[in-house]
């Protein structure tokens, strides 16, 4: 955990602190959006999260998130990486992290990309940041990697926050989601071992502070 960070509890009381925090800074600044960043290991309920804090905030906020900006399967057979899917460099760091500065200025106004999990390919969003958008909640794996690539993301971020959970307790969530889709016991496991623990590490072994950590209820 992030030494001196606050850290909130995903309760009622917690999520309402959450939601008065951006509210607040949206109405402190008129001419920026706040940008907010939920960053957490693989299987740790960031997208749960982050749709639920756009949510609570209503039409003052837009979710936007990472996933989006995956790199087309074409290019990830190209550079054969689609077996790495979801690894860092499988994502346009450099577009996602120029759509949010972009977006961070309130003159900016339009859609973005999200990722269609039927087509496993990123595809036009329906929901735009418009003229009454405050707050834009993004989550993400990488938003607090400390590598090159990815820097240019946590410095757009007004809040750094990070999503706490144990590996076991990441990994049991990714096991069900990847068996629901239709991959074996066996398949799940595979591709837990050869990709998703391996971005875990990634991630655990080089981030940057957060300005909060968030814990799920026991």
């Amino acid at each position: 955990m992030d030494e001196k960070a606050p850290v909130t509890r995903l309760n009622t009381a917690g999520m309402t602190e959450l939601a008065v925090i951006l509210a607040q800074a949206a109405d402190a600044d008129l001419h920026r959006r706040v940008v907010v960043g939920i960053a957490g290991i693989a299987g740790s309920g960031k997208s749960t999260l982050a749709q639920q804090l756009a949510g609570a905030l209503g039409q003052r906020a837009v979710f936007l998130p990472m996933d989006g900006f995956h790199r087309p399967n074409a290019e990830l057979d190209a550079q054969g990486w689609r077996s790495r899917k979801g690894a860092p460099w499988t994502y346009d760091a450099a577009a996602y992290g120029a759509t949010l500065e972009r977006f961070a200025d309130m003159q900016n106004t339009g859609a973005f990309p999200v990722y269609c999990r039927e087509a496993h390919e990123p595809v036009p969003g329906d929901q735009p940041v418009t003229a009454d958008t405050r707050v834009i909640v993004t989550e993400g794996q990488y938003l607090l990697y400390d590598h090159d690539d990815w820097r240019g993301v946590a410095n757009v971020l007004t809040h750094r926050w990070w999503l706490e959970m144990s590996r076991t307790h990441a990994q049991a969530w990714l096991m069900q989601r990847d068996t629901s889709v239709g991959r074996t016991v066996a398949q799940a496991q595979a591709k837990y071992a050869n990709n998703d623990a391996l971005n875990t590490t990634l991630v655990q072994d080089a981030k940057l502070p957060a300005q909060r950590v968030l814990k799920w209820p026991d």
